[in-house]
């Protein structure tokens, strides 16, 4: 191995003809990564660039840089036969890394997995991945399915400068590699599905309920960590000053002011030429409105409008800027208030299939809203539901109270002329995914509905009726 200097790297490479593709390459100021493609002998190469950002990325720039850690992983791997990129080469600075390996051409394995027909086979060949790493003793800190690139016939490991190479493979490594590879998945298959990767993973039942287990703790870490950053600069988002925007989204919501569409003492919406600003009276609500879609956004789950950017200034009030759902459908009460009358049965059981598909969906990954009024749920013209009211929304797992107080709130925000028929379909459905005794919990809906009027926005104003 020969290094080079050049610029703000010391390269250190296995070729020397790699160091006129690597020389001009530097890191970005303040950005935590960057990926680059090079040609290199008619094939392609990779380099990524680290950030070692903060005291202990000062420590670890000088201890063990994260491109020289990957390197030498990727060297072991190779060793081993687990399937990696092939490095060829590092580099360390003041505080930056990089590493520079063969490239891959492949999609991840959550992309791939997202667009397959039959995922039945990915979930085998992902069960006996992960036997494979067993087998060979590797254990991944961070083995979500963007780190495992698809090529071909075979799953390669990628962002290796969290993998580690064991003496001995516990039970603990075991359920962190499991833990992290379905964990973003797991509320998305159903029962069926969990079975055959367990299966062909041979696990004991007692290996998958840890596996199970840990999973859910993971998801509930997870989401207070993605909260605790959503302010930052992340790998989702980036800050500038009072605007923290999504990346990707930086340039959208400049249009100027249309109207106002709501104003009262909590919150101010105001319909701009190209986004919809929603204003908060104080910091609390913008704060967890904020938090809330950045964590949906690490989720992928599109089930709020689009959000753009915030700006959550030290003083005064802040606004979330998102996109404009005018024209693109409206709430569900008075969608079922306009609509409901003229659908036949075949129509009525698809839309509230798609409506209890919906709230399960999202209950599945533990995301609920307190105060799921019909209101707060937009149907969308195209098909799909979405949530309003983001700063409601809740990252807890179901349980009776919670379908209880959801039911509840649904029942008695949309027309009393929807059948009970209806509501039973929608009910049975939407319990389907809870272990509770059914008879018990409806009577109590039942119970609580009656207590209040039923209260909605219909498509001539707002309708105040009663059960009796």
């Amino acid at each position: 191995m020969k290094s080079f200097a050049a610029g703000e790297f010391t390269w250190f490479l296995n070729d020397e003809d790699i160091f006129p593709v690597v020389r001009d390459i530097v890191h970005p100021e303040g950005d935590r990564r960057s990926y680059h493609i090079r040609e290199h002998r008619g094939s392609k190469v990779f380099i990524k660039t680290f950030n070692e950002k903060g005291a202990v990325g000062r420590i670890r720039s000088l201890l063990a840089p994260r491109g020289r850690k990957e390197y030498r992983v990727a060297d072991r791997l190779n060793t081993l036969g687990v399937p990696a990129p092939a490095p060829l080469g590092y580099a360390t600075g003041q505080n930056i890394s990089a590493i520079v390996e063969i490239y891959i051409e492949g999609r991840t394995f959550l992309d791939t997995f997202k667009d397959a027909d039959d995922q039945g086979p990915l979930l085998v060949r992902l069960a006996h991945f992960l036997r494979f790493l067993k087998e060979k003793k590797v254990r991944h800190d961070d083995l979500h399915l963007d780190n495992i690139l698809v090529s071909g016939g075979t799953l390669y490991l990628i962002d290796l400068h969290k993998v580690r190479i064991r003496e001995t493979f516990t039970e603990a490594d075991e359920i962190t590699n499991a833990k992290h590879a379905l964990g973003t998945v797991y509320y998305d298959i159903d029962p069926r599905k969990r079975t055959l990767f367990f299966n062909a993973y041979e696990a004991l039942p007692t290996v998958r309920q840890k596996i199970a287990d840990a999973i859910t703790a993971l998801r509930d870490t997870w989401v207070t960590n993605k909260m605790a950053r959503a302010f930052g600069d992340t790998s989702i988002v980036c800050r500038e000053g009072w605007r923290s925007s999504i990346r990707g989204r930086e340039g959208a919501g400049s249009g100027k002011f249309v109207e106002t569409l709501k104003s009262d003492r909590k919150v101010k919406v105001e319909r701009y030429a190209d986004h919809v600003r929603k204003t908060y009276t104080g910091m609390h609500r913008l704060k967890t409105a904020w938090r809330n879609h950045v964590v949906l956004e690490y989720m992928h789950k599109a089930i709020t409008p689009v959000v753009y950017y915030v700006e959550a200034p030290g003083t005064g009030n802040g606004f979330i800027a998102m996109e404009d759902l005018t024209g693109r459908g409206e709430e569900l009460d008075r969608c079922l208030d306009r609509n409901y009358d003229a659908m036949d049965t075949r129509e009525r059981l698809s839309f509230l299939a798609g409506l209890a598909d919906f709230f399960t969906g999202a209950m599945a990954w533990g995301i609920t809203h307190r105060d799921l009024k019909a209101c707060n749920i937009f149907v969308l013209t195209t098909g799909g539901f979405l949530f309003l009211d983001v700063e409601d929304i809740q990252f807890q797992h179901t349980s009776p109270d919670i379908l209880k107080r959801l039911f509840c709130q649904l029942n008695n925000t949309i027309p009393k002329r929807v059948s009970v028929r209806d509501r039973m379909r929608f009910y049975l459905r939407l319990v389907s995914i809870a272990d509770c005794d059914r008879k018990k919990l409806f009577k109590e809906i039942v119970a609580e509905s009656l207590k209040d009027n039923i209260v909605y926005e219909g498509v001539s104003g707002l309708v105040v009726d009663s059960w009796k």
